[in-house]
């Protein structure tokens, strides 16, 4: 079964969309399994922008751990995570037949590790300023620095994007047997073992600290791929009320084992790796799936604007929080029911105002040639030549059914 070749053809318009899709309109795709990506991207960015919003209410508020109520507040959209590697596994799957693994893990490196790199050192550079200035240093300065870069890499959402390479680069290392299943259930175990070691506290509890812990999400994405026809026959059959149900169903066991944590004492009682939690995130991508229809509003292009949000909104959240704790002094506590209300008020206008000031400084960048490398996209002159010679290649292979079978190494 471990002999079986690394080679897929996708429909030739499935791929040549998927490698052109920075330059294109994004409320434009050629295929559902397109919708379903664009829509899985835009539901995830919000849900995680939420997230953030929620867990930084804290220090808005000037309460020391976030209160039960924001916990459960979060847990309906702890889907993000697990569902951005499963649409990019997805994604991995479509394209890998397009270069080289070499070459296309150069391209992810200057795509999305040079931008993340930008914007995690100017994150970085601020908060040391800020220690500087507050004289929060002591006489080893390094070391001290050092460590701080560190904790600012994994307790905030810059700690995706390396995880995210990591596991990228595992499955290319793999790429020859990465059709046997029994490579994907030997990455499930890992992804389990993480959840059961938020009990055993064998190894460090946060999942942004969890190296191995998402890489089966991205090999199932690629698997879902691979045999997307057969997933998307399967799923007709699920009645819509069905598939409703059983989102609320494994919604209410991840709520359970939240509580059941956090009666525990669990430092990360919303743990993403949660085994409840993975399920829930699964069935929530697979209900997304069965829409066949975008999702997303017209003001934001998903395909161009959803890395640039992940990239920006750590910075921008941590602004107005700053901008909030001087206005705010002393914020609304979850002690009763009418600072409760006013409390979720005010993380709501804070996640509407992080995500539309990202969203205005995301266009903002793009609407400058030399500047749209900060958000993972190349000059408009080099996009539309790519997309150019991709459309060329479309039309011959039309022609040409056989080149499906002949790697395509270095087109752009």
């Amino acid at each position: 079964m471990f002999s079986h070749r690394f080679s897929f053809a996708p429909r030739c318009g499935e791929l040549a969309t998927s490698q052109i899709e920075s330059t294109t309109d994004s409320r434009k795709p050629d295929s559902v399994d397109h919708i379903f990506a664009n829509n899985v991207r835009f539901l995830s960015m919000a849900a995680i922008i939420a997230v953030h919003t929620i867990l930084s209410y804290p220090a808005v508020a000037q309460i020391p751990s976030p209160p039960s109520v924001l916990l459960y507040l979060a847990q309906p959209l702890k889907f993000g995570t697990i569902a951005f590697f499963l649409v990019a596994g997805f994604l991995f799957g479509e394209r890998i037949n397009a270069w080289s693994p070499l070459e296309y893990f150069k391209r992810r490196l200057q795509n999305v590790f040079v931008p993340w790199l930008f914007w995690f050192s100017l994150f970085c550079m601020l908060a040391l300023g800020s220690d500087a200035i507050h004289e929060r240093f002591g006489w080893a300065i390094l070391p001290q620095a050092f460590l701080r870069c560190r904790n600012l890499l994994l307790d905030s959402a810059f700690w995706f994007v390396p995880n995210l390479l990591f596991a990228l680069a595992l499955l290319l290392i793999f790429r020859r047997i990465l059709t046997d299943v029994r490579m994907g259930f030997a990455f499930l175990l890992l992804s389990l073992f993480y959840g059961v070691n938020i009990y055993g506290h064998w190894m460090p509890v946060h999942h942004t600290r969890a190296i191995l812990g998402f890489v089966f999400y991205l090999w199932l994405g690629a698997w879902g791929a691979w045999h997307f026809p057969a997933l998307e026959k399967l799923l007709a059959r699920v009645p819509a009320i069905a598939m409703l149900g059983l989102i609320f169903l494994t919604l209410t066991l991840a709520l359970a084992e939240t509580k059941l944590l956090h009666a525990l004492g669990s430092i990360d009682p919303i743990n993403t790796l949660r085994i409840s939690n993975q399920i829930y995130s699964v069935v929530v991508v697979l209900g997304i799936v069965k829409v066949r229809r975008s999702l997303w509003p017209r003001f934001v292009d998903v395909r161009k604007h959803t890395f640039g949000l992940y990239l920006t909104h750590t910075l921008g959240l941590a602004m107005l929080v700053r901008v909030l704790k001087r206005l705010l002094p002393y914020c609304f506590s979850f002690t009763g029911r009418s600072q409760t209300v006013v409390g979720v008020l005010l993380i709501l206008v804070m996640f509407c105002l992080t995500y539309a000031g990202c969203l205005l400084a995301v266009k903002a960048l793009l609407s400058d040639p030399r500047l749209r490398w900060a958000i993972g996209l190349s000059a408009q002159g080099k996009a539309r030549t790519g997309r150019t010679l991709e459309l060329k290649v479309k039309k011959t292979r039309q022609f040409l059914p056989a080149l499906n079978d002949v790697p395509r190494n270095g087109m752009y």
